[in-house]
């Protein structure tokens, strides 16, 4: 990724982030648990000759502050809201993936009007009650305990082949032995966990949401699709041999799928 990082504060926090060509129209780009700005590495140049790109660490990731806060999807939401105002983003189009998939919803859905269009990378939030958690996904949380990056990477190889190269695994240990960085993965965990569920929301979102799904998606498999499938304004794209990060498995066929979808 040739972008160079930038910090901002937001309230109290220090935030790093991305702000590409400022001329094209803006397209934010909204992280996972566990993930960083760094999860759209094979995404930002492709957008980014013809938008303007922001992405970033959410607070509790990354490179970015992780106080001792409960964080929630209303504190993601607001945190958002005085990002976009800080930067000066103008109705920006939102690209979210699992638990930023979940935040981008619930932004959409309080404030239609600051957000032109929606892209849903295998989102969470919209999963039932009942639902307890995959044994893919409770495999992933055991990252947190994890005392090397060979651990990580043995945790991972057991998920998704796509996650096992050393340098992902070196560079998730490393992040997640950041200060303040475990107690925020398990703290935003649940606070996506314990979220009223936006199905009977979907209809506030008055934009078109375009959704990707990796058909081998283990963490949050493909049959959680369904909610989406009555919104009326709902493109759905699922893709074959993929598992929970398309984005990053196929960067080719995700990122021609969104600038099609963001140029209709």
């Amino acid at each position: 990724m040739k972008s160079c990082t930038r910090f901002t504060t937001i309230g109290t926090l220090q935030i790093r982030y991305i702000d590409n060509n400022q001329r094209g129209s803006p397209v934010l780009l909204i992280h996972g648990l566990g993930g960083s700005l760094e999860s759209w590495t094979n995404n930002i140049e492709s957008f980014s000759t013809r938008y303007r790109v922001i992405a970033l660490d959410l607070p509790g990731f990354g490179l970015s502050d992780k106080p001792k806060i409960d964080y929630t999807i209303d504190f993601y939401v607001n945190f958002l809201k005085k990002f976009i105002k800080k930067l000066k983003i103008k109705r920006p189009s939102l690209i979210g993936s699992s638990l930023g998939g979940h935040i981008v919803v619930e932004l959409a859905i309080r404030n239609p009007k600051l957000v032109d269009k929606v892209v849903l990378i295998s989102p969470a939030g919209s999963l039932p009650k009942s639902f307890k958690g995959t044994s893919a996904l409770k495999r992933y949380i055991k990252i947190v305990g994890a005392k090397s990056a060979f651990e990580v990477r043995e945790i991972l190889s057991s998920i998704d082949n796509s996650m096992v190269t050393h340098t992902y695994a070196k560079a998730l240990y490393e992040r997640i032995s950041l200060p303040g960085a475990k107690y925020a993965f398990i703290s935003a965990l649940n606070g996506s966990a314990k979220a009223a569920r936006y199905n009977s929301k979907l209809e506030k979102i008055n934009t078109k949401i375009l959704l990707i799904w990796g058909k081998n998606d283990r963490i949050i498999p493909v049959k959680f699709i369904r909610t989406f499938l009555e919104h009326g304004d709902s493109r759905i794209i699922i893709f074959e041999n993929c598992g929970h990060r398309p984005h990053v498995e196929k960067p080719k066929l995700f990122n021609k799928a969104v600038k099609n979808f963001l140029m209709d």
